[in-house]
Formats: structure tokens, C-alpha cells, sequence
């Protein structure tokens, strides 16, 4: 019997909340356990439809996540001090680098702080450039950002 997509995504996001999955592979294990039969191509577009994303996990390393919008802000601080997370600056331009897979957590996270002196932000799997507006010196906002979270 073919079960649906939304009910494998169910599963999906059930796994990601009550267990420690760190990897697609994890993922892929946990559900062909549970009768799935998937591959892990269809688990890695599920993970991109879904947006989940990997979080720094009390235990060192990182989890895959389901995100609402009071997790972003404690994930910005958590992301930001993390001890892999360099924060480069350069006239009104912060790159923040992160570890492989946070990226897409810390662009959401900072989209989500929705701060005032931000012109755009480019992210990608392990960074986000954050160009600020004209006249905001980026030095000045990441202290800011740092003590803010």
C-alpha cells in the first residue's frame, strides 16, 4: 500500500521532534524502520520542502529542526556564539560563516529579527552576507547583534 507524501512528511517532521537526527542518512534509517521505503533523494527534498534546518544541539553537533518564529531568535544567539561561527566585517557588509547546513537557520533567523538597519541578506548552506543599509558601520551592528542575542 502506498502511503501519501503528506503522511511521510508527518512522519518526517514527528522524527525530527522527538529523536536527535543528525543526518539525511539518519533520517532515511528511522523511517524504512518504520516501513517507508524511501531513498534518500526523496528524504532530501522533503527536508527542503518541509525547511527544516540544522540547529546547534545542546550536546554539541547539529540536528535537523522544525522552526517557528520565537526559534529563530534563540537560534540567532545560539548560532551566533557558537564556537565554529566567524563573523568577518567590512564598511557596511557582515559575513557571518557557519557551520555547513546552518546557513538557511541563520538567514531565517535574521530575517526574522527583521532589524532595522539590514538593506538585504544572501545566504547560502554555510553563511549569510548581511549588507547593511548606506550609512550603518558594521562593526557597530555586529556588537549590537552580539549583545542583543
Amino acid at each position: 500500500m502506498r502511503r501519501s507524501k503528506q503522511a511521510r512528511q508527518q512522519a518526517i517532521r514527528t522524527l525530527v521532534l522527538t529523536e536527535r537526527i543528525q543526518k539525511q542518512e539518519d533520517l532515511v534509517k528511522h523511517l524504512n524502520a518504520q516501513g517507508w521505503e524511501v531513498t534518500q533523494a526523496t528524504v532530501s527534498r522533503d527536508i527542503a520542502e518541509l525547511q527544516l534546518v540544522k540547529v546547534p544541539d545542546q550536546n554539541g553537533g547539529f540536528i535537523y529542526a522544525v522552526m517557528t518564529d520565537t526559534d529563530y531568535l534563540n537560534q540567532l544567539g545560539l548560532i551566533l556564539r557558537e564556537t565554529t561561527t566567524k563573523v568577518i566585517t567590512q564598511q557596511n557588509m557582515v559575513m557571518i560563516k557557519v557551520t555547513p547546513g546552518t546557513g538557511p537557520a541563520l538567514k531565517m533567523a535574521l530575517e526574522e529579527a527583521n532589524l532595522g538597519d539590514v538593506f538585504g541578506l544572501i545566504g547560502d548552506d554555510a553563511g549569510v552576507l548581511v549588507i547593511l543599509k548606506e550609512n550603518i558601520d558594521a562593526e557597530e551592528f555586529t556588537k549590537m547583534l552580539m549583545m542583543h542575542h
